[in-house]
């Protein structure tokens, strides 16, 4: 278990760093992602789904495209679209679930 949490902890500061190397305008929104997405997490697979967007991110600034670009008009749009791609990873999917299962066992 030390083990795990001393890997995820370099990991992450891996991720930082590598968020450190954007230009400005890729940081803020990335910041801001990170921000959003960590409300909605259920447990370590928000991390990969962040990293996800970071290489993406890395991607665009190495085509030399503006954050706008990868994001869209609508950073919330975008940032949606990503979590509805990965449910198991938020806590919206084991509402829905619980929701589900409370409906189906009514009465």
């Amino acid at each position: 278990m030390f083990n795990k949490f001393k890997q995820q902890k370099r990991e992450y500061r891996d991720y930082k760093a590598r968020i450190s190397a954007l230009p400005n305008d890729y940081q803020a929104t990335m910041k801001a992602l990170e921000k959003y997405f960590w409300n909605w997490a259920r447990g370590d697979g928000m991390m990969a789904i962040l990293i996800s967007v970071l290489e993406m991110f890395e991607n665009a600034v190495a085509d030399g495209s503006p954050v706008e670009f990868v994001v869209g008009e609508d950073i919330a749009e975008f940032a949606d679209a990503i979590l509805a791609d990965n449910p198991e990873e938020t806590w919206l999917n084991k509402q829905r679930n619980q929701l589900r299962t409370s409906y189906k066992n009514r009465g």
